[in-house]
């Protein structure tokens, strides 16, 4: 244990030493990717509107939207919480993580929305073009955002304890990209 200078306190010595490394981040970060690759095939949907992709891709877009989003939802905030143990400590963190949390739920529940429209068959000609089209950019936009908010937390709680590597690596996925540029 090593004291605190400006107030006695004590704090815990192995806390000072939980190193983030870039090998920690690799799960997170692939989960960050299938989101962003269901994002981009979604756009595609999307651009293409008012046609609509062929039954079996929606069927295989529904599928990945309707248990992915939500599975890496729950699995984000677990490596989340594995990454920076005791760091739901102060209010700070603690709301950090419980504004992922309201962000994964609410993206589960955008892309079980989702879904629903795209599986409707009664909805395949029903629902407008704009509605759909609408129906994806906010899923998309809202998606995105939660990935980057989450390496944003990241980089706001670990701080000092990301090694070189894994601070180059969220710098990396926090940098706008071509694509980006045409949306």
């Amino acid at each position: 244990m090593a004291a605190d200078p400006t107030g006695d306190r004590v704090v815990p010595f192995a806390r000072r030493w939980h190193v983030i490394h870039e090998i920690d981040l690799v799960r997170l970060i692939a989960g960050h990717r299938m989101r962003s690759d269901l994002c981009d095939r979604l756009e595609c949907v999307a651009d293409g509107l008012p046609s609509r992709p062929p039954a079996d891709i929606e069927a295989a877009l529904c599928d990945m939207l309707a248990g992915a989003v939500a599975r890496d939802g729950r699995d984000a905030l677990a490596r989340l919480k594995a990454l920076l143990p005791g760091g739901g400590g102060d209010g700070f963190a603690k709301g950090l993580i419980g504004r992922i949390r309201t962000r994964h739920a609410a993206d589960a529940a955008a892309a079980d929305e989702l879904a629903a429209a795209l599986q409707a068959a009664e909805q395949r000609d029903a629902l407008g073009a704009e509605a759909l089209g609408y129906a994806i950019r906010c899923f998309v936009s809202g998606c995105r955002a939660t990935i980057e908010f989450e390496l944003l937390a990241i980089v706001a709680l670990a701080g000092h304890r990301l090694t070189t590597p894994a601070r180059v690596l969220l710098t990396e996925r926090l940098l706008p990209t071509a694509s980006d540029d045409l949306h």
